[in-house]
């Protein structure tokens, strides 16, 4: 059996400072020059281009007008709870933390800098590869 290339994930990236999105976008196409970048710059918009262009990872500030982005991240997480999502803010309160821990999202501090886009990176391989292993029920259909 040959193993087909895992296709490259997808991101969204949500925050309402074009600057922060310009940044964290920048980091992340240099590591997955594969991979397409989507913007939006608050909550609500994202859930929406979540909905109309559905990706692998969101990377998404806490602090935006409308809904935070825990609040949007449980949205987008109803929508496809195999999402993963990287909630990257300078809000770095121990209530934010424990949001974001109750609704499985993965947080980090900003600023945006090489470690962290890093560790993104990690997490969307992580995430891509996850989805691309075969479940048993496949394994135990295919030929031996």
């Amino acid at each position: 059996m040959t193993k087909t290339p895992e296709p490259a994930p997808n991101f969204l990236v949500v925050d309402d400072s074009k600057v922060s999105r310009t940044m964290v976008t920048g980091l992340l196409r240099l590591r997955m020059p594969q991979s397409r970048f989507e913007e939006a710059a608050d909550g609500a918009a994202a859930v929406e281009q979540f909905q109309r262009h559905p990706v692998q990872v969101v990377v998404m500030d806490f602090n935006m007008p409308g809904i935070n982005g825990i609040e949007a991240a449980e949205r987008i997480l109803a929508i496809a709870p195999d999402t993963a999502i990287v909630l990257l803010t300078a809000n770095a309160q121990s209530a934010v933390q424990n949001k974001a821990d109750a609704a499985g999202v993965h947080f980090m501090r900003k600023p945006i800098k090489p470690e962290l886009a890093d560790q993104i990176v990690a997490i969307a391989t992580a995430q891509a590869a996850r989805r691309a292993a075969p479940t048993l029920a496949q394994t135990a259909q295919e030929p031996a």
